[in-house]
């Protein structure tokens, strides 16, 4: 079976794409396919082509971003990031309450005891006098 230039053409363009996708494409077998690529040299290593920056990889792009490894990642450690700020303000806020609520108790205790020493300690002092 002989091969036109344009499916010679298309075998180099979509290399990438595998070649069971190429075969099903032109109408020929895998073997046939795979015999031809070898011929030119070309890979038929199926290849992804990330949205986010442009690069072709081998790895199939992740299901839930669409991207690829380097991508995602770089995605994760954004969102990582954002939550370790997130806790770090709830943090600053919560020891800020605790600083608040410590010396509120420092008053109530030097409240209470200049109430005792003066509403307490005169009634001793009268009754050491006596």
């Amino acid at each position: 079976m002989t091969w036109t230039s344009s499916e010679v053409r298309y075998l180099e363009e979509h290399a990438g794409d595998g070649a069971v996708a190429i075969a099903e494409a032109l109408g020929k077998t895998v073997g046939a396919v795979k015999m031809q690529a070898m011929r030119y040299g070309l890979s038929l290593r199926k290849r992804w082509l990330c949205p986010k920056c442009g690069r072709e990889t081998f790895k199939p792009l992740s299901n839930r971003t669409g991207w690829c490894v380097s991508c995602t990642r770089e995605q994760r450690a954004s969102e990582i990031a954002e939550q370790v700020r997130a806790m770090e303000e709830e943090v600053r806020r919560e020891d800020k309450a605790n600083r608040e609520r410590q010396r509120l108790y420092s008053r109530k205790y030097r409240a209470k005891k200049q109430i005792n020493e003066t509403f307490l300690l005169p009634e001793n002092q009268e009754t050491e006098e006596e």
